[in-house]
């Protein structure tokens, strides 16, 4: 069995409902790039600087890692004990 060839390709699809063929050629459409998406939907490049400057007041900065990561599994273990209780 050969591959059909455009020719015959095309004629069937134009045997189509027109809606089959509306779908067909969506098809064939390329996709969107990222950047198409993110304007369609009203979205900008992401704000590193901006995140920084939010994420600075959840921790402060006279403090260490390590004093974040104790604080970090001491809140995870009494969340967990929490959960037990119920």
């Amino acid at each position: 069995m050969s591959a059909p060839t455009f020719e015959q390709v095309f004629h069937d699809a134009q045997q189509l409902p027109i809606a089959d063929q509306q779908l067909l050629v969506g098809l064939l459409e390329p996709p969107k790039t990222i950047e198409q998406l993110a304007q369609e939907q009203g979205v900008g490049p992401f704000d590193f600087e901006a995140a920084r400057r939010e994420a600075a007041g959840i921790w402060p900065e006279d403090e260490s890692i390590d004093d974040f990561l104790a604080f970090l599994y001491e809140s995870r273990r009494e969340g967990s004990q929490e959960r037990e209780l119920d």
